[in-house]
């Protein structure tokens, strides 16, 4: 089951791309690649029925569009189009220069088979901030400790009003797509690391203007099936009232997170209560929401739902460890936690296990897979719905907190994180 990470790379698709005249060889395998995503959207997609679609039409309606394509990226929306008719989430093309991505500093991803240099400035190097919404502003949420902007003096709850002269106001009234904003901003700011880059913000009202110093990313690189390599990050620690804590990126590298997972239950033990934080989550593989789900709940043969395609059922089974954790757990969810993210928080919540804290999740949960095509990009496709145990569909819906708390910019100044500080307060309950 993969998932919708490819979110971040369309993100990176948003930004400026060079272009570049088809060859006929080009056309050819652009051809060959549309006609390999309408007949594997016809024969897999999750909804035999095309969701009422005249499949059949629209094949016809973009094949027309595809030859009067002019260059790569063109050809590339045409079939962006198309597969969009469909209304699930999980449905992407990832251009091949996605995959060309190299653990040393490299100002351009190489080319692709089509001589398209996609994402421009996109590199390795990243300032150390995450970037997200709050009141219809682009925010500074956190800052990692020993980053870049950390060495700035950025903080937690600053305005980005700029990020190398492009502007975040501009990006807010020309993009629909709200939910990719954080990432298109994150990836202004990424670049080679040891490179510079100029970040104009309002802080508590006043103009503050910043030259932060791009590092390496911490983490480790990992990549699964088609997925375009990611790094993976997952931490725990005692806070100071005694309560565990557990932070994940990414369902990714189950061979990096499972002994971490392992080792924070064997710490927190005798904790209060734990907080596992999938603020800004995307999903990986779904598969470990299952063994995940096994240091939790102690009881055989539970479930966290149920995944159907066309012609199979699976259950998601939980495999209980040998000691389980059975103090009080309390899971962070936001607009960025998906997928995986989400059939772990709403699986669990089902079972009475734990308790949501947040805001409501992105609503994109279906299985998918990646192919590669003709052309040498890669193309994801939803291939089973998925409901919770207790028959709720996460897909469009997400997952609803129990207790919902948002960040706000006053509090961040103030160097607090509301919803972790909710979750703290319940876990410590008896």
């Amino acid at each position: 089951m993969i998932t919708m990470i490819v979110m971040r790379w369309i993100a990176r698709i948003s930004i400026a791309v060079l272009t570049t005249v088809l060859t006929a060889g080009q056309e050819k395998t652009d051809l060959e690649s549309f006609e390999l995503i309408w007949s594997t959207l016809r024969s897999e997609y999750w909804d035999a029925s095309m969701a009422g679609l005249d499949w059949q039409a629209i094949h016809e309606q973009y094949l027309h569009e595809l030859k009067a394509a002019k260059d790569a990226e063109e050809a590339r929306a045409v079939m962006s189009r198309m597969m969009h008719r469909l209304p699930s989430s999980h449905l992407a093309i990832i251009p091949g220069w996605a995959y060309d991505r190299a653990d040393t500093p490299a100002s351009t991803p190489a080319a692709d088979q089509r001589g398209n240099q996609g994402g421009n400035d996109v590199g390795e190097g990243v300032t150390g901030l995450a970037a997200g919404l709050i009141a219809h502003r682009v925010v500074v949420e956190s800052v990692d400790a020993d980053s870049g902007a950390a060495k700035s003096g950025v903080h937690p709850g600053w305005i980005i009003e700029s990020v190398d002269g492009k502007s975040t106001r501009d990006l807010l009234r020309s993009l629909g797509e709200a939910s990719l904003i954080p990432d298109i901003v994150e990836q202004w700011l990424s670049g080679p690391p040891r490179s510079t880059v100029n970040v104009s913000f309002t802080a508590a009202g006043k103009a503050v203007v910043r030259t932060i110093e791009r590092e390496t990313p911490p983490g480790e690189l990992a990549q699964f099936g088609n997925l375009p390599p990611e790094r993976i990050r997952i931490e725990h620690r005692k806070l100071e009232d005694g309560v565990g804590y557990i932070r994940l990126n990414l369902f990714l590298d189950p061979l990096l997170v499972m002994p971490e997972i392992e080792r924070a239950i064997e710490e927190f033990r005798s904790a209060p209560g734990i907080v596992l934080d999938l603020r800004n989550n995307p999903g990986g593989i779904g598969a470990m929401a299952m063994g995940i789900s096994g240091w939790f709940v102690a009881k055989d043969g539970l479930r966290l739902g149920t995944m159907t395609s066309r012609d199979s059922t699976t259950n998601f089974i939980i495999n209980p460890r040998l000691h389980p954790y059975e103090g009080r757990l309390a899971i962070l969810v936001n607009a960025g936690s998906a997928s995986t993210s989400e059939i772990l928080a709403q699986g669990l919540r089902d079972l009475g296990r734990a308790r949501i804290f947040g805001t409501r999740s992105a609503g994109a949960a279906l299985p998918s897979n990646i192919i590669e095509l003709p052309n040498g990009d890669r193309f994801q496709y939803p291939v089973a719905s998925y409901v919770s145990m207790k028959g709720k569909a996460l897909e469009g819906n997400g997952v609803a907190p129990d207790v919902v708390v948002a960040a706000t910019i006053p509090a961040l100044l103030e160097g607090r994180d509301l919803p972790l500080e909710a979750a703290r307060v319940w876990s410590r309950q008896k």
